[in-house]
């Protein structure tokens, strides 16, 4: 009924997906424990440039942490078919 489409490129771009991957889970990592107080810095940052409402620097961790999350399910599929492989 379906069909999955081929592509004609073998994938040698996806290294560019797992850079990001990397660098977003690192991000949120440090975000997300406070690595040197970024979490307060950042968010000193981003409300002097917009209102804060009711967010806090703790909001900056919890988004942080939300990151590790989607940086994992990046690389989700590529560890599922590793997984299948064995």
């Amino acid at each position: 009924m379906f069909e999955v489409a081929e592509s004609s490129s073998n994938n040698d771009e996806i290294w560019i997906l797992y850079y990001g991957a990397t660098f977003i889970i690192l991000a949120g990592i440090a975000f997300a424990s406070n690595v040197y107080g970024i979490s307060e810095k950042f968010f000193r940052l981003v409300t002097t440039f917009m209102p804060a409402g009711k967010a806090t620097p703790r909001t900056m961790r919890v988004v942080g942490a939300g990151w590790v999350v989607v940086g994992i399910l990046m690389f989700l599929p590529e560890i599922i078919q590793g997984i299948r492989a064995l």
